[in-house]
């Protein structure tokens, strides 16, 4: 299955990218770097990148990911990595990039963490863009 993404924005300051299928090398791929760089330069300072429904991510997704994490860190931003399955979890144990990176069960812990634990805020629903 090849990658499918969606925005999504949370009140009131977050940004949400829900991934689907195999995170790997090849133009879906990239669409999706140059959908987070454009983030990061219009001025995104917390994002989300929601793997639940991710099949596989190969050392290519797995670069995008760091890259966008070390932007994010750069510019004084936050990216917490949310919903990843345990095969993906598994290559962030064996690349060592599982103690660099913030992993969250799932979206909604992520987006609570960002809202700085406000879990009332964390249950309001996302508005696609």
């Amino acid at each position: 299955m090849m990658l499918e993404t969606e925005v999504f924005r949370f009140e009131p300051d977050i940004t949400g990218i829900s991934c689907a299928g195999r995170f790997t090398l090849g133009n879906r791929l990239s669409e999706m770097e140059g959908l987070v760089n454009s983030l990061i330069k219009d001025g995104v300072r917390k994002l989300v990148i929601d793997l639940t429904h991710v099949e596989f991510v190969d050392s290519a997704g797995l670069g995008v990911i760091m890259h966008t994490s070390g932007e994010m860190e750069h510019r004084g931003g936050q990216l917490r990595i949310s919903g990843a399955s345990q095969q993906v979890r598994r290559l962030f144990d064996i690349t060592h990039t599982g103690a660099i990176l913030a992993l969250d069960a799932d979206l909604v812990t992520s987006v609570k963490k960002l809202q700085g634990g406000s879990e009332e805020n964390a249950a309001s629903q996302p508005s696609s863009i």
